[in-house]
């Protein structure tokens, strides 16, 4: 863990990052770390280097290259590997920890998808700390809806479904982050199927594939919800047609082998 930390460091300061201050004042470094309250980076001067320190209550944002951990710990996730998604976001986590409390840092996006992983691993109890941590550090509003839609699954496994749904209506209405959006119609159908409304929770898990498309972390979990609410509502057809669309488009998903479960059992005299 501490070796892939240090490539991570290694990767951004290879990069440079830089800062904007509150005044509009742009510094370009060849590296930031944290010390306390301060933010350090490492500047040129001349043919040297030198050290510029600001307070984190000066700085509006840090701009950092975005991490390939980010991208491919999500990619992973929708593989149906959430271990190893772990694997990449841990790096990246620690790495960012000191700088979470600033703009353009990415330990929030990290974190979000690492909730994302602790959920598909049923380790809620983990999930739902770090969503708390989440919502302490994050200065985004977008990354805080992101967050609360997040928090409605682990609402729907303790079955407060009104609460998951009120939650989830809300992001529809104000946000226009087609993830957010995705991640909201997926939990909406959750719940509205754990409350054996078929109809509504079949419209909620369509809105994904038809309106969102290229959220492919969530197409899975729209699309093997479907099916069930398919089969709920005696229309075989669909729920097979379903059912086997999900299996050739994401094989190695953990919704594909719950899938051929289901299939079997329709199959079944």
């Amino acid at each position: 863990m501490l070796s892939l930390a240090l490539l991570v460091m290694i990767d951004q300061r290879a990069q440079g990052q830089t800062i904007t201050l509150n005044t509009g004042l742009k510094v370009e470094t060849v590296g930031v770390r944290r010390d306390r309250e301060l933010v350090m980076g490492k500047v040129q001067v001349g043919s040297g280097s030198g050290e510029v320190g600001y307070s984190a209550a000066q700085i509006a944002k840090i701009d950092f290259p975005e991490p390939r951990g980010i991208k491919l710990g999500a990619d992973l996730l929708a593989q149906g590997q959430p271990e190893k998604a772990l694997a990449e976001l841990d790096p990246i986590l620690a790495y960012y920890g000191p700088f979470k409390d600033i703009m353009g840092a990415w330990w929030s996006q990290a974190a979000l998808i690492k909730v994302f992983a602790l959920g598909a691993l049923r380790r809620d109890a983990e999930a739902e700390a770090l969503v708390a941590e989440i919502e302490k550090a994050v200065t985004d509003p977008v990354m805080a809806r992101k967050v609360q839609v997040r928090l409605s699954a682990g609402l729907i496994r303790k079955k407060d479904f009104e609460k998951a749904i009120a939650i989830c209506d809300a992001a529809i209405k104000q946000s226009t982050e087609p993830g957010i959006l995705a991640d909201a119609w997926v939990n909406k159908g959750d719940a509205l199927f754990a409350q054996k409304q078929w109809d509504g929770a079949l419209l909620a898990y369509l809105h994904v594939p038809v309106f969102y498309n290229d959220e492919k972390s969530f197409l899975p979990h729209a699309l093997l919800g479907s099916a069930r609410a398919y089969g709920r509502l005696d229309d075989t057809g669909r729920a097979k047609k379903t059912f086997n669309d999900l299996i050739a488009a994401y094989p190695k998903s953990a919704e594909a082998a719950v899938a051929q479960v289901e299939l079997q059992k329709m199959q079944a005299p």
